[in-house]
């Protein structure tokens, strides 16, 4: 019943990213305290899995959006990261700027994605070969791409220092 209820809200949530749905209400977000919010949000399942996970903020970064589609946005990132990270592994949310850039980035030390499946993963329902983790529904990384393209902002998957997956979301200026 939970992963029916997940699934649900989950097509719900593309549903409203629609390109046909009324433009964003837009707001100064603080991406170190949105950071922070999820990473205090998930602390609890992150301890319960053995996973050490952590925010890590460069200054203040401050993007124009919407408060509710950039904590969906990140919360989906953190739950596949935990989804996917082993006991004593690490997840870390990082939140700063680059010249004039502000970025969210999820950094963990799972097994990653292959490159040849990197583009892939955006695909609605799609899960890659080996994906052993139970619960996904191959929609979380859907969400992300549309809330970063509502938000004018670009994704990409690179490969974390040590091993693991880096998705580093780029807000323009």
């Amino acid at each position: 019943v939970a992963r029916a209820q997940h699934l649900v809200e989950q097509l719900l949530q593309l549903s409203r990213l629609a390109p046909d749905t009324p433009a964003l209400r837009r707001q100064d977000v603080p991406l170190a305290q949105l950071a922070r919010g999820v990473v205090a949000d998930f602390s609890t399942s992150a301890e319960q899995q053995g996973v050490d996970l952590g925010a890590v903020v460069a200054g203040d970064p401050t993007v124009a959006g919407d408060p509710q589609q950039l904590a969906i946005l990140l919360n989906n990132l953190v739950t596949n990261a935990l989804r996917y990270t082993p006991a004593g592994g690490k997840v870390d949310v990082v939140a700063g700027s680059q010249g004039a850039i502000a970025f969210l980035s999820v950094v963990d030390s799972g097994p990653g994605i292959a490159h040849a499946e990197r583009l892939r993963v955006f695909d609605r329902f799609y899960r890659t070969p080996n994906s052993s983790a139970e619960g996904g529904s191959g929609l979380g990384l859907a969400i992300v791409k549309a809330v970063a393209e509502q938000h004018g902002a670009t994704t990409e998957l690179g490969d974390a220092p040590g091993g693991g997956l880096r998705v580093t979301i780029s807000f323009p200026a």
